[in-house]
């Protein structure tokens, strides 16, 4: 079995060069959106993990503290591939409007 990837979720670059106008606005505006919500996500995560780590009743736990570094590295990567796609599909996009 091969590792999981988020690659194997978003468009390739034989799949984006296949879509429709209409497809690539779509999945472009896609991309752009989850983009912002992720990048706004992980600033959101950062400032819960200040006030806690400076909250003297409640310490960090390291298990949670290990499954948050585990999703962050995770969204970090889709973050990276969601800009990826959306640079793809802004150029398939100009190269029809050139056309």
């Amino acid at each position: 079995m091969s590792r999981a990837d988020w690659d194997a979720l978003l468009p390739n670059y034989e799949t984006i060069e296949a879509m429709s106008p209409e497809k690539l606005e779509a999945a472009g505006q896609a991309a752009e959106d989850y983009g912002m919500n992720i990048g706004f996500g992980i600033a959101a995560i950062g400032n819960l993990l200040a006030g806690t780590a400076t909250n003297d009743d409640h310490g960090l736990d390291p298990d949670a503290m290990s499954d948050l570094g585990w999703l962050l590295e995770t969204l970090g990567k889709l973050s990276a591939k969601l800009a990826d796609t959306g640079n793809g599909i802004r150029a398939r996009r100009a190269a029809i409007q050139e056309d």
